[in-house]
């Protein structure tokens, strides 16, 4: 089995940055903030351009978001998370933030969906937080109108503060990208971190203080350093990853608790960019007979960490993946020994929470995706029409 641990390294650099390389390391980045900064944006720019966005979101969104958390008044029901296309992923992410840090119960649909079947449940002073995709707010517009004109209280979470759906909403909840390619790689990432930590900011503004809650408050401060050394002193691990990548004709993607959404994200931007039958699965979806008829030549990559709190049937799956002869691969942390031990190649990051530690999986595994498509000699291919510039930073 080959391991990529990156904890030591992310350990011993993040502290303090001394040594002739961490230097010149550090001026490779000034300098590809300097091209995204003055050239247009493409993917690899887009990429490194994440940490920045993500710090701009976080630090500048806290005030805006707590205010407009105090300012709305949630009522006893259930929130409603209405998302449309890769932004459905996001809402799954949504739910299981606000439902583990304030106990609120959340009903997650696509617009579609909801706009066929759940109307009907929408009262006065339910509250409904809509995601769009970048260039697919039309989907959710008309969801939004419905909900207004019953009474609910409409947020919406946007990058993008001229948008009819931002301006029909009650509230915004921006998320502050910059400019962007039409990958749209960045607004996933950012709309990832910011909907977790706009439920870690209810929670701290509207619970009692609980430690726990304080300690992941620092791991979203510490979110862009983590992301932007993770994408500089990894190149090896990134690259390595790639290579499998590029042998492979069929990849399970599987991730539980809140790496499910990130599996799901994940296995679309694989369908994209590099033409590889992927598939997002939560743990409980794949079974021994499943497993059995997979071709030959696909393999299962696990995302999951050490503090997942489904981490055993993770593990309990791996194994199961293993005797049945398929290749594992996992994205994990260093204190995940045990499906370490099941994989095949393995890259362990530092251990993180589960919620912060996805994001940071979702940034690497576009990093990987993108030098994947790289050595396929095809460039990523653009998602859905996005805004060339979104956000007000």
């Amino acid at each position: 089995m080959r391991r990529v641990d990156c904890h030591s390294r992310i350990a011993k650099r993040l502290p303090h940055q001394n040594g002739d390389r961490a230097l010149r390391d550090a001026e490779g980045s000034i300098a590809a903030r300097q091209d995204i900064v003055e050239g247009p944006m493409d993917a690899k720019q887009e990429i490194l351009d994440i940490p920045r966005a993500l710090r701009e979101t976080l630090e500048k969104g806290r005030p805006e978001y707590e205010a407009l958390v105090r300012r709305t008044r949630w009522g006893e029901g259930p929130i409603y998370i209405v998302a449309s296309g890769s932004a459905v992923a996001v809402g799954l992410t949504g739910a299981l933030a606000f439902e583990s840090l304030l106990g609120w119960p959340v009903v997650a649909r696509t617009a579609r969906d909801f706009a066929a079947y759940s109307l009907g449940v929408l009262h006065p002073r339910s509250v409904m937080l809509a995601i769009p995709a970048p260039g697919r707010s039309s989907e959710t517009l008309e969801v939004v109108r419905t909900a207004r004109a019953r009474g609910a209280v409409v947020l919406v979470l946007t990058s993008y503060l001229e948008d009819p759906l931002a301006k029909s909403a009650d509230g915004v909840f921006l998320v502050r990208v910059g400019e962007e390619s039409d990958l749209g790689w960045k607004t996933l990432v950012c709309q990832q971190a910011a909907l977790g930590y706009i439920a870690l900011v209810a929670a701290q503004a509207l619970k009692r203080h609980q430690p726990q809650i304080e300690a992941l408050a620092g791991e979203f401060e510490g979110l862009p350093a983590q992301v932007e050394w993770v994408m500089t002193q990894v190149p090896d691990a990134v690259r390595s990853f790639a290579a499998e990548l590029n042998g492979l004709r069929n990849l399970c993607v599987v991730g539980g608790g809140f790496y499910y959404p990130v599996a799901l994200q994940w296995a679309g931007l694989l369908r994209r960019e590099i033409r590889i039958h992927a598939d997002g699965h939560a743990p409980e979806e794949l079974i021994a007979e499943s497993l059995e008829t997979t071709e030959r030549e696909a393999a299962i990559v696990f995302l999951s960490g050490s503090r997942c709190r489904v981490k055993k049937t993770v593990q309990q799956l791996a194994g199961a993946v293993k005797r049945a002869g398929k290749r594992v691969l996992s994205v994990i942390d260093s204190n995940d020994r045990e499906l370490a031990e099941r994989s095949e190649l393995a890259i362990l990051l530092p251990p993180l929470s589960e919620m912060v530690g996805a994001t940071r999986t979702l940034a690497l595994l576009e990093w990987v995706t993108y030098h994947a498509a790289r050595e396929q000699g095809q460039g990523p291919r653009p998602t859905e029409a996005a805004p060339r510039r979104l956000g007000d930073c």
